[in-house]
């Protein structure tokens, strides 16, 4: 056995190494072969250890990063650790035995029938979390469960292809992409793809509407690799080959925008925003309320800044305390918040003790609405304890979001899909009920979504025998998922948030997708608004 054998074939067991596989096999081999003969010649060079970074990953601040096939054995992400973070050890684990099943049913199936090729599909996330990081472990763990409940749906199903995922680390903050994408960019490989290249096809993940976000989209696109976001939301981030599932903060806006057009309440608004400049999601989105309720609600003169809690910034943590007495003092009952999700309890509390809000004539008649935009409920938000502190305040949030668990799940406008991702995440991710809620699983499975039509489109069709999409077919087949003009869904996405298309010159952002208004909490006989869903564009329509 070679030195190659027991550093690299963990990231490609069970087949011969490829071209850039072996230059990476050659390097490490090299490196383990300077350290014995340092050790004869008594020279001190250090040797890859079970707490280094393995795998194919590499060590950058502090910080396991890269791109690692999850059938290696236990992936580290943080120098030191014996594993991945607790809150998805276990989710890992299964897509390292659904990884290596796949591989087997081609390498070594139990008959010709059986046998099956695959492709990959890389999935970018923050492996390493903390609550002032740019996703929480709740977060990176029903990401991971969608995707693998998205994986596990498309292998058990009778189209001519299987998907790997592996798992790339981004770090904590999102900064550090470059290894994972470079490493995506040699296992994509080029034109026409047989069956046994088993190719990357595109990659899934990056969740925040942030600059690095925007670095890696147009990263991945100069190397021609389709990449999917299911939870991004800003506009200003677009890339050639970068699709996203969730609408943009401009469309949920206009959802609230028709929300309000029939509950317009008193009149008087306020808008509460978090002063982060670096994030362009709650920047964006900031600018996008003023634009649409700006002048009608005021928001210019009744305003109040905070310092955001979530990721790479310095400042004081989210004082809300300000906000609420000012908004109390203004007599406003449509308070619209531009800042991130886990935020928004600190407001609700903090309007739960302020003696103005406390002492305003029509809190028990009138409650104060607390609109945004999101991509479900937060956890943060449906605890016990912050529904008594919303209750003895008098509010209620509405959340223009891509997700609606809590009415779908009671059969509420849910989506044809819905229920086939419910039943398979809670069978296979032992993720259900309220672990929903925020939408993360839910746009995560259907970002998967996207990937796998575009390559059973391709392997369905009798003239590529033999074949496997490349890069180039996946992304022309992405740009032709459309919603036809008589709302018929043709080649369309069937997601678990509902069906959406894509067409050219809107940035690659989902048209058709249903933007649901969440009310929260819930009156009881509570029934749901008609969703909006965004624009196909001049002269279309969507389905329902």
């Amino acid at each position: 056995m070679s030195f190659t054998d027991i550093f690299v074939r963990p990231f490609v067991r069970g087949r011969e190494l490829r071209r850039g596989e072996r230059i990476l096999g050659r390097w490490i081999a090299g490196f383990v072969a300077l350290a014995l003969l340092g050790a004869t010649a008594g020279i001190v060079v250090p040797i890859l250890t079970k707490s280094d970074c393995q795998d194919g990953l590499v060590e950058k601040e502090g910080e396991c990063v890269g791109l690692v096939d999850a059938t290696a054995q236990v992936p580290v992400f943080k120098p030191g650790e014996d594993g991945p973070g607790k809150e998805f050890a276990r989710l890992v684990k299964r897509i390292a035995e659904e990884n290596e099943r796949v591989r087997d049913v081609w390498e070594s199936p139990k008959g010709d029938a059986d046998k099956k090729p695959y492709v990959k599909v890389a999935l970018l996330l923050p492996f390493n979390t903390s609550k002032s990081g740019a996703m929480t472990a709740p977060l990176v763990e029903r990401s991971l469960a969608g995707a693998y409940a998205a994986q596990r749906n498309a292998n058990r199903a009778s189209s001519g292809v299987n998907f790997q995922m592996l798992l790339g680390n981004i770090g904590t903050d999102l900064d550090l992409w470059q290894p994972a994408v470079d490493a995506a960019a040699k296992l994509s490989g080029g034109g026409k793809q047989s069956e046994d290249d088993s190719p990357l096809v595109g990659v899934m993940g990056l969740p925040n509407s942030e600059q690095d976000t925007q670095d890696a989209a147009s990263a991945l696109s100069a190397k021609n690799i389709p990449a999917v976001s299911g939870v991004l939301s800003s506009p200003t981030i677009e890339a050639r080959t970068f699709f996203k599932t969730a609408p943009n903060n401009r469309n949920s806006v206009m959802a609230l925008a028709r929300y309000l057009k029939d509950e317009p309440g008193n009149g008087k608004g306020f808008l509460v925003w978090d002063s982060r400049a670096q994030d362009d999601y709650v920047t964006n989105t900031k600018a996008e309320l003023l634009k649409r309720f700006g002048t009608k609600y005021e928001l210019t003169v009744r305003d109040k800044s905070y310092v955001g809690t979530m990721g790479p910034y310095e400042g004081a943590p989210a004082t809300m305390a300000p906000a609420a007495s000012s908004l109390c003092e203004s007599g406003a009952d449509t308070v619209f918040v531009a800042g991130r999700d886990w935020d928004l309890p600190e407001l609700v509390e903090a309007i739960a003790k302020d003696g103005d809000c406390q002492a305003r004539k029509d809190k028990n008649k009138t409650p104060i609405r607390i609109l945004r935009v999101s991509t479900g409920l937060t956890s943060r938000l449906t605890s016990e304890d912050m529904r008594k502190a919303m209750a003895e305040a008098n509010v209620v949030t509405l959340n223009a979001a891509p997700t609606d668990n809590p009415s779908w799940s009671l059969g509420q406008g849910a989506p044809g899909q819905f229920q086939t991702f419910a039943t398979t995440i809670a069978k296979e991710a032992d993720i259900k009920g309220t672990d929903l809620d925020d939408g993360y699983a839910i746009m995560h499975y259907d970002a998967f979504q996207v990937l796998i039509e575009a390559v059973t489109q391709f392997t369905d069709d009798e003239d590529n025998k033999g074949q496997l999409p490349s890069k180039y077919d996946v992304n022309s087949n992405i740009s032709n998922m459309k919603v036809g003009t008589d709302g018929d869904c043709g080649d369309c996405v069937r997601g678990a948030g509902g069906e959406f298309g894509y067409t050219s010159g809107n940035g690659n952002w989902p048209v058709c997708k249903p933007v649901p208004v969440i009310e929260y909490p819930r009156a009881k006989g509570y029934s749901p608004p008609k969703a909006f869903r965004t624009s196909p564009g001049k002269g279309g329509s969507c389905p329902g």
